[in-house]
C-alpha cells in the first residue's frame, strides 16, 4: 500500500469531487495534508472535521492518517499563492507534493464567449498551475524528491464535447506545462506528471443537460461515470516512491473514451 507518512501535500480545489478525494486518500495514507480552497469555507470545515480532530496544531485536523489544515487561497492570484508558500513552510517546514487541481468548468458557445470569462477560465484553471508549481519550486528542490501531478481533462487530450474552448484550451495547457516542467525539473528530483480524467461524477457537471449527459453516457466504452476516488487513486499513484521514473506523462482515466 501506497504510504505518505511524513509527506507534506498541498491539493488546490481540495474540498469538493476529484480534489476531496485525493485529500481524503492522502490522509488515509498518512499524508499532513493543505486543503486548498476559494470561498465555501463550510465545506472545507466538513471535510476537515470529517478527517478526525485530533491534535494538530493551529485548528488543523489529525486523525488515522496526518493533518489536515484548511487555507483559504485564490490560486489565480500569485500573492495569495506566495502567501500559502509562506504558510506551508512555517508550519510544515517543507513540501513533498503538489497536486494542481483547482479549475473550473465552462461551456459557453463559440460566438457568445466574451474575453472577460475566456481570461478568467485560463487564469483559474491554467495560469494556477504555472505559478503554483513555480512557487513551491525552493521547497520542492529542497525535499530533492518532489512531485508534482496536475489534474488536466479528457478535454484537453481529445477538444472535448459540451465544454466550452476556454476550458479545452486551458485543459491542453497543462499537457504543455506538465511536459515542459517534467523535462526542466528532473535534474532537481522532482517528477512532474498529470492525470487526465473522462467524465466523472463531480460537481462541476451540475450545469450539463440530462440530454447532453445521455449522449455523454453514450461515448463512455465503459458505460458508466468516472468515481472522483478512481482519479484520486491515480494522482496517488503518480506521487508515489514506485513512480520515480515516471515523468512527463499523462495519465487517462476515462473509461476508454480516448487512447493516447
Amino acid at each position: 500500500m501506497m504510504d505518505f507518512s511524513g509527506k507534506t501535500v498541498i491539493v488546490t480545489g481540495g474540498t469538493k469531487g476529484i480534489g476531496a478525494a485525493c485529500v481524503r486518500l492522502f490522509h488515509a495514507r498518512g499524508a499532513n495534508v493543505v486543503v486548498v480552497y476559494r470561498g465555501d469555507a463550510d465545506a472545507a470545515e466538513a471535510l476537515v472535521g470529517e478527517l478526525g480532530a485530533v491534535g494538530c496544531p493551529d485548528g488543523g485536523s489529525g486523525g488515522l492518517g496526518g493533518c489536515a489544515v484548511p487555507v483559504c487561497a485564490d490560486v489565480s492570484n500569485t500573492q495569495d499563492i506566495e502567501r500559502l508558500m509562506a504558510l506551508v513552510e512555517e508550519r510544515f517546514g517543507g513540501l513533498d507534493i503538489l497536486v494542481n487541481n483547482a479549475g473550473i468548468m465552462q461551456s459557453t458557445d463559440i460566438e457568445d464567449m466574451t474575453e472577460d470569462e475566456w481570461d478568467h477560465v485560463l487564469a483559474v484553471n491554467l495560469k494556477s498551475v504555472f505559478f503554483m508549481t513555480q512557487k513551491a519550486l525552493p521547497m520542492l528542490k529542497a525535499c530533492g524528491s518532489g512531485k508534482v501531478v496536475n489534474v488536466t481533462s479528457l478535454a484537453g487530450r481529445n477538444g472535448g464535447f459540451v465544454n466550452g474552448l476556454a476550458y479545452t484550451a486551458s485543459k491542453a495547457g497543462i499537457v504543455g506545462l506538465t511536459k515542459g516542467f517534467a523535462s526542466r525539473l528532473a535534474p532537481f528530483g522532482i517528477c512532474v506528471n498529470a492525470v487526465a480524467p473522462g467524465t466523472t461524477e463531480t460537481g462541476i457537471l451540475k450545469g450539463v443537460s440530462d440530454e447532453k449527459m445521455a449522449g455523454l453516457l453514450e461515448k463512455i466504452p465503459v458505460g458508466r461515470l468516472g468515481k472522483p476516488e478512481e482519479s484520486a487513486a491515480a494522482v496517488a499513484f503518480l506521487c508515489s516512491d514506485e513512480a520515480g521514473f515516471v515523468t512527463g506523462a499523462v495519465l487517462d482515466v476515462n473509461g476508454g473514451m480516448y487512447f493516447a
